[in-house]
């Protein structure tokens, strides 16, 4: 079985994101004297999301170089398509492994997002502040209204206020929520694409592959040939 080495500077890049990672923690920790106990958990989860999203991005590097590392040997053994093959195999897992990372990265982000569109409508809704315990209520005015007086009720101007920052917040993430889904379609349409065109590559290659191989059994054959003449 040929076993596929990745390069030293996959090992690298690993390092660095598990670096980026513990730097990011530790920059979220640094002011948590000052935070509340829900601002820290948020701000862990800020850099656990930009730690995945390095790691992702590292993966799919280490998965490219150790691809373009591995098949020129592979010319230079008996079996080019199987090793070959494997080394595809290879670079697949590793990509899908970035994948799976990404997704989550997006997720604690996409949830992130989620949570402040619906703290902004809550604080939008909120009831006004109650009067003191023990104030008397407002005593009713007992003249009657002038003949021809205007009755009609005019909303107070606090409550309008309420309302319009209620109608602003509900569009605000009405709008991010459709910002987010068409970015997740935006993404997953490339990720489709990249998916199409790296199949195509594969069969091209091989093709070529294959076409380079029989040649070399040709010409084996016909060496053999020669000789037993």
């Amino acid at each position: 079985m040929i076993r596929l080495r990745p390069p030293s500077s996959a090992i690298a890049r690993r390092s660095v994101a598990a670096g980026l990672f513990a730097a990011l923690l530790a920059t979220a920790a640094l002011p948590a004297h000052a935070q509340t106990p829900d601002e820290a958990a948020r701000a862990a989860e800020r850099a656990r999301a930009a730690a995945l999203e390095a790691e992702g991005k590292a993966l799919r590097a280490e998965a490219e170089a150790t691809y373009q590392a591995t098949v020129p040997g592979c010319y230079e053994r008996f079996l080019v398509n199987r090793c070959i093959d494997q080394a595809k195999k290879q670079r697949l897992e590793t990509i899908q492994r970035a994948r799976a990372v990404e997704a989550e990265a997006r997720r604690i982000t996409l949830a992130e997002r989620q949570r402040v569109a619906t703290e902004a409508g809550a604080r939008a809704a909120a009831p006004l502040t109650p009067a003191a315990p023990g104030a008397l209520p407002a005593m009713p005015a007992t003249t009657a209204p002038a003949p021809g007086a205007d009755t009609r009720i005019v909303p107070a101007p606090e409550a309008e206020r309420i309302r319009a920052e209620r109608e602003a917040a509900s569009r605000a993430a009405e709008a991010e929520a459709a910002r987010a889904r068409a970015a997740a379609d935006a993404e997953r349409a490339a990720e489709r694409r990249a998916a199409e065109e790296a199949a195509a590559r594969r069969a091209q290659q091989a093709a070529e592959d294959r076409a380079r191989y029989e040649e070399r059994i040709r010409k084996y054959e016909e060496e053999q040939a020669q000789k037993k003449k």
